[in-house]
């Protein structure tokens, strides 16, 4: 656990820190709203669902962005190349400086067209999300996978702090609007800059999967969980608007702890960790959300409860979908353009739609049609789960299993070269008769003499982590080695000449 945190957190502050204040800014702009203001708006000029009418513009924006993504990345030669230009970095913080400023003043109402400015305003916020989650998702997509599930809970576990500690202490729009600019702004310097000398090496060379595979799925299932999102979080938004503690901080606060709690426990306990985790996440707290306006819609005691359970349910979705995709562009070397064009169009189009029934559901319909509108919306979520929310694209098997090599197994399926994954084989194997390794103990020295890590490891065996370390302990206890470097210059002095030509 030292040599973890020795290895990727100076990497994560060196590199990757942005993402977390990329989070933070998305979180005190959208969710929480910390530009609005009740002080100094005109009265009678906002109600109760402004905050959920910009959320749906920049939804809308949202998807429209990742459709441009997708499209971006048909027509252009090098995709890779377009997200890493800096002239893509300046346009997502210009949409992001542009769409708090106008949002900004709507709130405040300084011109007397509050309106005029709420939609342009989402709108150039939404663009912003998607293209800053196409830059972060290509940053992240490049290292480790030990790497990006340290990065990534550890990036939204500062960002719920960042929303808790600014929106607890938020003294007055001004101060708030200039330190959200900041925010966004050093997050777009630390996306752009160069990367440094600790960045991990690319992945070993083998066969690329097309780009294309598992993308609709992921898209329709981003679309519908996000519909369930914002629908839920219109009509289960507590009566209590303007406090910020009781709307915003508690629900927030008490899904942040427990959706930490229960990622640490996946990290932990799962076999895998890719895309898939996000629904099966998320889809029963879905319908334990329901449960307490069930009960008495008009308690705003159980609301409260109902919205932070959906809070809960969110960030599952958000979690996953990093984690899971992040470690599919590096799996699949697909561009960020395209994965994450797709996921931006999947959650932009659900937040439009989700919000759209949401506002017409609170607007136009009694409790009992709000109830039996909200089943009905539920269960088209729930049968869209299941359809499609276990694609098999997403569990990363392993390429080669072993045995396949046969006695002619160094040499590539083109005959052009040495095929690295059979030369791992055959020196794990050599391993097994010198130390009397067993056979799982075999399958993870082949993984970690090709340079993988644990989580990458656990994800191709399909095993939990702690599962994962006890073969490393016994492997390593067993050839009299301390490190995974110590074990590959062991495999390599005995493995002759297929140890010079790996």
């Amino acid at each position: 656990m030292r040599e973890y945190y020795r290895r990727n957190l100076p990497l994560y502050r060196r590199e990757t820190i942005g993402f977390a204040l990329f989070l933070g800014w998305v979180f005190c702009t959208l969710f929480g709203c910390g530009l609005a203001t009740h002080d100094a708006a005109i009265d009678g000029t906002l109600t109760n669902y402004n905050l959920e009418r910009i959320w749906m513009v920049s939804g809308l924006f949202e998807g429209l962005g990742g459709l441009g993504g997708i499209v971006a990345a048909r027509l252009v030669p090098d995709p890779a190349a377009l997200v890493r230009r800096r002239g893509f970095g300046a346009a997502a913080l210009a949409c992001a400086v542009a769409g708090n400023m106008l949002t900004w003043l709507a709130w405040t109402d300084r011109f007397g067209t509050v309106w005029a400015f709420h939609v342009p305003g989402g709108a150039l916020t939404g663009i912003a999300v998607a293209l800053f989650a196409m830059l972060w998702s290509d940053r992240l997509g490049s290292y480790d996978e030990a790497h990006v599930e340290f990065a990534i809970p550890l990036s939204f576990t500062v960002a719920f702090a960042l929303y808790f500690v600014l929106l607890l202490t938020k003294r007055g729009s001004i101060p708030f609007l200039v330190l959200l600019l900041a925010m966004i702004a050093l997050s777009f310097w630390l996306a752009c800059r160069r990367r440094g000398e600790g960045r991990p090496p690319a992945p070993a060379a083998r066969p690329r999967p097309r780009a294309h595979r598992g993308l609709l799925s992921f898209g329709v299932l981003a679309c519908v969980s996000w519909v369930q999102v914002a629908f839920f979080r219109v009509v289960a938004t507590p009566e209590i608007m303007g406090d910020r503690i009781a709307h915003f901080l508690i629900p927030f606060t008490c899904a942040c702890v427990l959706s930490l709690v229960m990622l640490a426990l996946c990290l932990r306990l799962s076999r895998y960790l890719n895309i898939s985790l996000a629904y099966r996440w998320s889809l029963p707290l879905f319908m334990l959300s329901y449960v307490p306006i069930f009960i008495d819609y008009g308690n705003p005691t159980l609301r409260l409860a109902a919205y932070a359970i959906n809070f809960l349910g969110m960030f599952g979705v958000q979690f996953d979908c990093w984690l899971g995709a992040c470690k599919y562009l590096r799996r699949t070397g697909s561009p960020a353009l395209t994965v994450f064009g797709v996921y931006a169009l999947g959650e932009g189009l659900g937040i439009f739609l989700g919000c759209l029934a949401g506002l017409y559901a609170v607007l136009s319909l009694d409790e009992k049609g709000l109830m039996v509108l909200s089943s009905v919306l539920l269960t088209a979520v729930a049968f869209a789960i299941m359809v499609t929310g276990f694609n098999p694209q997403w569990v990363f098997n392993r390429t080669r299993s072993r045995g396949e090599d046969g006695a002619a197994g160094a040499t590539g399926a083109d005959g052009a070269g040495p095929n690295l994954d059979a030369l791992f084989e055959q020196e794990a194997r050599a391993l097994q008769a010198s130390f009397d390794l067993t056979s799982r103990e075999t399958d993870v020295a082949a993984l970690l003499l090709a340079g993988r890590s644990r989580p990458y490891i656990r994800d191709e065996l399909v095993v939990p982590i702690n599962t994962v370390s006890s073969h490393v302990r016994s492997i390593f206890s067993k050839c009299g080695v301390h490190s995974q470097q110590e074990l590959i210059d062991l495999a390599r002095k005995g493995s002759g000449a297929g140890g010079e030509e790996a």
